[in-house]
């Protein structure tokens, strides 16, 4: 079986925003009785990462020309 074009980049891309998320939450996790404005805001930016990914805009995460 051949591995589809772009495989690699899209796992690449894909784990950067794993890895983004993870921070978010682990940057949070421990501040969740004391200050409530930073686990607002990284339930902010992991909403932001998730919409991202979401969207499914392949092409723009690639950097690749729009169809």
């Amino acid at each position: 079986m051949t591995q589809a074009p772009n495989t690699r980049a899209l796992d690449e891309y894909m784990e950067e925003m794993v890895r983004a998320l993870h921070a978010a939450v682990s940057r949070a996790m421990p501040h969740v009785n004391d200050e409530p404005e930073l686990v607002d805001q990284a339930l902010q930016d992991c909403a932001e990462i998730l919409e991202v990914v979401l969207d499914g805009n392949v092409s723009e995460w690639l950097g690749s020309p729009k169809a």
